[in-house]
């Protein structure tokens, strides 16, 4: 489970909700029978172009060629990563900590509730924040509220480190999982038996989503977008449950 470039990348362009009015390029995909799957940008409507003709993708889980998989809900496609690339930037209005890179590594390193404080990586995270804090006192007025410093961008460039500071993977005593969370053991085992199974990246995608979309929140613990997907799909025909 590991945060990196993906979610600099979602970080830079905003986490898309469901409705919003994006503008740009329509993005397309390759479904695993070979046919293309496209989703409007503003619309967020999926149709699917193969040899002869062209339809809209009906609601479910839908896996492309690179195993990545497509949600389609009331006939409009929830937004991924790759769809807000290409759709630009347009839509929801960045997280309160979406520039904040010193207070994201603090998250990412730490833990959303200090569970690994303790951690080298966490231990040099904060110094970093302490560096940005004493930089950010010097700077001038006309700087604005939050101007990125010297440790901001050396915070921006750690988040995607994930040898130096990787993901505290560490939970509390009694933290309540959240839903991608028991989705990914529900297809992939409590020991990762059914890892192989066709549901179980898929599920692995949706976890590092939802773990991106938590440490962007002004709440860590409250429910993210995908994992509303995820309490969605967890009894679809697609995400079955491991039997081994």
């Amino acid at each position: 489970m590991l945060v990196g470039r993906g979610m600099l990348g979602l970080i830079g362009v905003g986490l898309m909700l469901l409705g919003s009015g994006a503008r740009g390029e329509s993005w397309s995909g390759t479904l695993r029978d070979g046919s293309t799957l496209r989703v409007d940008p503003e619309t967020h409507r999926p149709m699917r172009q193969y040899e002869g003709g062209t339809a809209p993708l009906w609601n479910g889980v839908h896996q492309l060629d690179d195993g990545s998989v497509v949600i389609v809900r009331e006939g409009a496609a929830v937004p991924t990563e790759p769809m807000i690339r290409a759709w630009g930037s347009a839509g929801a209005p960045p997280s309160t900590l979406a520039d904040r890179y010193c207070d994201l590594l603090i998250r990412k390193a730490c833990g959303f509730h200090q569970e690994c404080s303790v951690d080298q990586p966490c231990v040099l995270a904060r110094q970093l924040l302490r560096m940005e804090t004493d930089e950010l006192r010097r700077a001038p007025i006309s700087a604005g509220a939050h101007p990125q410093t010297e440790a901001s961008v050396r915070c921006h460039e750690s988040l995607a480190d994930e040898g130096g500071f990787p993901v505290c993977a560490k939970a509390r005593p009694n933290d309540k999982e959240t839903p991608c969370r028991i989705l990914v053991e529900r297809v992939c085992g409590a020991s990762s038996q059914c890892a192989q199974g066709p549901a179980c990246d898929p599920a692995r995608q949706l976890l590092k989503m939802e773990l991106e979309e938590r440490l962007v929140g002004a709440n860590p613990d409250a429910l993210t977008p995908t994992g509303q997907q995820c309490e969605e799909v967890k009894d679809s025909e697609f995400f079955t449950p491991c039997n081994r």
